[in-house]
């Protein structure tokens, strides 16, 4: 393979997780062997702010609540200062095109892939079901998850492995296929996790550790370095939503802070 791998990858805004992802995936892209077309940015959790904020509200309670927002005011400010820490910011410091779509399963969207010769589309917690059509689009429709599969499919996958005791949590490389994080299985990458780290350093080092390694693994592509898919083990494992406030309670009874 001569050319070099083209991807589009889709993912919502967020100056914490991934933003961490695309900033570890440009640092480490080897640009002979790999391109990063475009980022497609979806609504975050597709759903609006308000419902967004209270749903973060019941999982954190207003205490932890308030110091996240600090967090997204501190980070805004950051961006704007020139040190990049949304997604956006990170695209445009990098040259990276940036496109809003309110569904990836738009078939005028889709047709373009093709016409622009795009390899893989790599989904990065994208908040949206992809499709057939957006299956099918491209020779590689992948995902990166932040958990152990079949064990951890779902929603937060690093805060299930903490409320359950692991002591490291697993990032998944899998193709995506019409049942929900159950396609084959490309590559897993450990990650060891501190006693006390929290769950938000957690989730957001995963994101790193995806990034960088997934760069590395993508540019293999069409190279006898490209592992062959592995089918997903077949089992009982519940899909994990996302986390209520006596789930948090739990996690915390562990001595795992929240932030």
């Amino acid at each position: 393979m001569t050319k070099p791998v083209r991807v589009v990858a889709v993912t919502q805004s967020d100056p914490f997780f991934t933003a961490r992802f695309f900033e570890a995936f440009l640092e480490e892209r080897a640009s002979e062997r790999l391109e990063l077309v475009e980022i497609v940015l979806l609504r975050n959790f597709n759903e609006s702010k308000t419902a967004l904020a209270r749903r973060l509200l019941r999982l954190y309670g207003p205490v932890d609540f308030m110091r996240l927002l600090g967090r997204y005011a501190i980070a805004a400010i950051t961006d704007r200062a020139g040190r990049p820490r949304s997604v956006e910011a990170v695209a445009a410091r990098q040259g990276v095109p940036l496109v809003r779509l309110s569904t990836i399963n738009d078939p005028s969207y889709l047709r373009t892939l093709a016409n622009r010769d795009i390899d893989v589309l790599l989904s990065v917690a994208a908040p949206e079901i992809f499709r057939r059509a957006a299956l099918t689009a491209v020779p590689y429709v992948l995902n990166v998850h932040s958990g152990k599969l079949p064990r951890y499919r779902g929603m937060m996958p690093t805060f299930w492995a903490l409320h359950n005791g692991d002591a490291r949590v697993v990032v998944t490389l899998h193709e995506m296929v019409e049942r929900l994080d159950a396609g084959r299985l490309i590559a897993e990458f450990p990650m060891d996790v501190g006693v006390a780290d929290s769950a938000f350093a957690v989730a957001a080092r995963a994101k790193t550790v995806a990034g960088r390694e997934v760069a590395r693994l993508l540019a293999a592509i069409g190279t006898p370095q490209w592992p062959e898919p592995r089918p997903m083990p077949a089992t009982r494992e519940q899909y994990h939503t996302f986390p209520t406030r006596p789930d948090a309670r739990r996690l915390q009874a562990r001595g795992r802070r929240l932030l």
